[in-house]
């Protein structure tokens, strides 16, 4: 017996049309244009959001501008962070989807347009062609064939030709088929692009100062204001900056930098302003410098009140003690800035990283107990000192602070990623805009006493070039009649 195939029951048929219809409806809406549309708005809109306020600053910036609800907002939506949160990550991710899938939507038709067969010269292909022409030849041989063959091949390259035995000649010229790939690659070049930019957020950006003389392995990640510790370390062996006529602007500034990586030297280079080095995908830029205000000898005169005696010269160290002639006299320096500045709240800022208004904080101990603290100045030595009550009177006689180069390192692993993205771009660009996919068609017929000789052609777009190109074959094919 002949076994019978049951039929898929009802409920099976639904499912399966539920689910072909739900497949469709997702597809529908990654191809719809609208949501193209709807995406780029949005992206634009926030795009300007995003340049007006001010991205990956301190949360005491905000706060100078904004109050604290507001602020406390702006950060719960990163507004704040906008290029690196998850909800634009998502609008670029979908916009990728979208472009993907109007791609692939549109790849079938234009590749049946590119892959198939010419077609066939007759009447009813003449009537949809922009450009044509019939003239009459008195006669036309296998010669004059050539000849013909020849003209075209000076201004396009022939695909086919044929000559029938009835006496009648084909002729097919076609150039830049492919140039109808020029808005697939430019759409695979923005893809690439975004997927640069998303790669980027495994990233990072920050900054780290290195003294001179010395090395540093740990970096201050931008925005979060968080320490990063890298594979390697950074040593700076020489510092330079020169200065123009004025003497307060910096002219150029060059630190000499050796990458140590498990303790041996694997990479030297003197970088500067945008003449990076580059290790292990990360980008040291030269970015700024200043003088290091804990590190640094300080020359200070101490003068002993009582006794009167002239002022005994001391060597110290930032955040060094040391012991004064005096049995149980002890002074310390707390801290050296080089640009002596009080803020709002009382605070002690260096204003720049320049020796414009040098400073130290001394602290003097008596039996380990301290007895007094004080500021005293490089370029104003009776501010603190002579006028004041206590055992000693001191002053900043030299300071030989430590300068440090300021780096900025960038990892970024989708940078190539972009400059494909910009390569394919570019590329697609060009070839929408310079070139286009011609055809021509002749065909030669006897008639009654003489020849008929019909040219038509057609070019994707650029029909103005293409116009011109099918008038010059045409001068050419009048001469063959002469």
């Amino acid at each position: 017996m002949t076994k019978r195939h049951r039929a898929p029951t009802t409920t099976a048929a639904k499912g399966i049309a539920l689910k072909n219809s739900f497949l469709k409806g997702i597809w529908s809406f990654f191809i719809s244009l609208k949501l193209t549309i709807s995406i780029l708005i949005i992206i634009s809109i926030t795009s300007i959001v995003g340049t007006i306020i001010p991205q990956n600053e301190a949360a005491s910036y905000y706060l100078r501008f904004y109050k604290p609800s507001t602020y406390k907002l702006m950060h719960l939506l990163d507004i704040d962070n906008m290029y690196h949160s998850w909800w634009f990550l998502t609008l670029l991710t979908l916009f990728t989807c979208n472009l993907i899938c109007c791609s692939l939507n549109r790849f079938p038709g234009f590749w049946r347009l590119i892959s198939s067969k010419e077609k066939d010269f007759d009447d009813r292909l003449l009537e949809t062609l922009p450009l044509k022409k019939v003239q009459r030849l008195k006669s036309f041989d296998q010669q004059a064939w050539t000849v013909l063959k020849d003209a075209v091949k000076k201004h396009m390259p022939i695909r086919t030709d044929v000559a029938s035995p009835s006496g009648t000649f084909h002729l097919f010229a076609e150039q830049g088929k492919y140039s109808r790939l020029g808005f697939y690659i430019t759409h695979f070049g923005i893809v690439f692009i975004i997927l640069g930019g998303i790669l980027g957020n495994l990233g990072y950006q920050g900054h780290m100062n290195v003294v001179e003389g010395s090395s540093n392995d740990t970096l201050i990640l931008r925005g979060s204001g968080k320490e990063k510790k890298l594979d390697f370390s950074i040593r700076c062996d020489d510092f330079q900056v020169t200065f123009y006529e004025d003497k307060q602007r910096p002219k150029d500034f060059t630190s000499d930098l050796v990458i140590i990586d498990g303790g041996q030297e694997v990479k030297k280079k003197r970088i500067e302003v945008n003449d990076p080095l580059q290790y292990k995908g990360v980008w040291i830029y030269q970015s700024s410098y200043g003088t290091s205000s804990d590190q640094g000898a300080l020359t200070l005169g101490v003068t002993n009140r009582e006794s009167g005696q002239q002022a005994r010269n001391y060597q110290a160290l930032v955040g060094q003690r040391i012991a004064l002639e005096e049995p149980g006299y002890e002074l310390e320096v707390k801290r050296f800035v080089p640009d002596f500045s009080i803020e709002k709240n009382n605070q002690v800022v260096s204003r720049t990283q320049e020796p414009r208004n040098p400073a130290a904080q001394l602290a003097l101990f008596k039996d380990g107990s301290l007895l007094e603290e004080k500021w005293i100045f490089a370029k104003f030595p009776d501010f603190h000192g002579s006028g004041e009550k206590g055992p000693y009177q001191f002053s900043l006689l030299n300071y030989s602070a430590r300068e440090y180069t300021g780096l900025q390192l960038t990892m970024d692993p989708g940078v190539w990623v972009v400059w494909l993205g910009c390569i394919l771009l570019c590329a697609g660009c060009y070839i929408i805009c310079f070139l286009s996919h011609q055809r021509l068609w002749v065909k030669v017929e006897p008639k009654k006493d003489d020849y008929s000789l019909t040219m038509a052609g057609t070019s994707s777009k650029n029909m103005l070039s293409f116009s011109q190109t099918f008038a010059r074959i045409q001068q050419d094919l009048k001469r063959m009649d002469k």
